[in-house]
């Protein structure tokens, strides 16, 4: 494995172990004790984590941080099958390590994390399909505007998290983190065309 991919995959690691560990970090305490955090406070800390890891990261790996980004990326050939392969592997590997911080600091009393949906089959569905829209609609509209700076990327990808996530947590109490798997997966949309429009945003 070359430098450069070893620089990659550490990339990886960081940003996903980061999501993870803050993202349901945030639920897991919220759940054990809701006085020690607010509900509200969740989706800034999705929002803000992801734009942070973007800033941080994007420049060396894509900002994946999710093995589905990743196969996305292989499939419109952005990266090779090496690629494809070590980044899944260091994915996994951070979220597990974020999952085995999470048991080691909150014990195993909680759920990780996971998503509690308290809609319909029908309902949730059609809840994520809105809530796509908006996120597709928002980064691809900061994405393409020639006069727009890259800088607000991280921000406006961010902003929006959090908004997504305000409501799918007052639809659901803590309906996050199928929200943030929807948001990471648009996230390649973002970097894709970020790459395509490098000269003139």
């Amino acid at each position: 494995m070359n430098n450069y991919l070893v620089k990659k995959c550490m990339a990886e690691f960081i940003g996903t172990f980061a999501l993870i560990f803050f993202g349901c970090g945030a639920m897991i305490i919220y759940e054990l004790n809701p006085s020690l955090i607010s509900l509200d406070s969740i989706p800034i800390i999705f929002g803000l984590i992801i734009a942070v890891m973007i800033y941080s990261l994007n420049h060396i790996s894509g900002a994946h941080f999710n093995p589905v980004v990743s196969i996305i990326f292989y499939l419109n050939k952005s990266i090779n099958t090496k690629e494809l392969g070590a980044y899944i592997t260091v994915q996994i590997m951070g979220a597990t390590g974020a999952s085995l911080a999470h048991k080691f600091f909150f014990g195993s009393n909680h759920s990780f994390g996971m998503t509690i949906n308290r809609l319909t089959t029908t309902q949730g569905f059609l809840f994520e399909i809105l809530i796509t829209i908006f996120l597709i609609f928002t980064i691809m509209s900061v994405s393409t505007i020639k006069t727009s700076s890259k800088s607000i990327i991280g921000f406006s990808i961010g902003g929006i998290v959090a908004i997504c996530s305000f409501i799918g947590s007052s639809a659901n109490r803590v309906e996050i983190e199928k929200i943030k798997s929807n948001i990471l997966l648009c996230i390649k949309i973002t970097l894709r065309i970020e790459s395509n429009y490098t000269s003139i945003i």
